[in-house]
């Protein structure tokens, strides 16, 4: 299950099935047209990957979800300071827990929404689902943009199969 259709969501979405890493993906978002959209153009792709299913669906459709990926959230605005936007991701996440855990109590969370460490510490403290079944993604994008910006520096290639020595 992934919560969250935007950019990220959908870009999860379509990784987690083209890399034979999850058979069914359920999409939700607040928006439903646009968790729809989504599914429905990510489920034009499928015919060139091995399997797996796709669909937009709402959090009774995330039962028996074995990974549940949180997405949602707001990105900043102008003007708009980090405690702003913590605050308003906070409120967000919080309106999301009581739905989602309702119906996956067993799965495994994974966040990935910003401010990520604030999210998960909220998430672990509301939530009732045990804190070794939540996690978030931490650094990983810091990480990332670094690599890909000393790849760029010294010309070399940006994929992690790339050897950047």
């Amino acid at each position: 299950t992934i919560i969250g259709a935007g950019s990220v969501g959908a870009a999860t979405a379509y990784s987690l099935l083209a890399r034979d890493a999850a058979s069914e993906v359920v999409l939700i978002d607040i928006n439903a047209e646009k968790a729809l959209g989504e599914a429905l153009d990510i489920n034009q792709a499928l015919p060139f990957l091995d399997n797996g299913d796709i669909y937009a669906g709402d959090y009774r459709d995330a039962a028996g979800s074995q990974y549940v990926i949180i997405t949602s959230g707001m990105g900043r605005k102008p003007g708009q300071t980090r405690l702003e936007l913590a605050q308003a991701n906070v409120d967000i996440l919080k309106s999301i827990m009581p739905r989602i855990t309702k119906y996956a109590p067993d799965a495994i969370y994974i966040l990935v929404a910003n401010p990520v460490d604030i999210l998960t510490y909220t998430f672990v403290k509301y939530s009732g689902i045990p804190e070794n079944h939540i996690f978030g993604s931490g650094t990983m994008l810091d990480s990332v943009r670094l690599r890909s910006r000393l790849a760029e520096y010294y010309n070399k290639p940006t994929s992690m199969a790339g050897k950047l020595k």
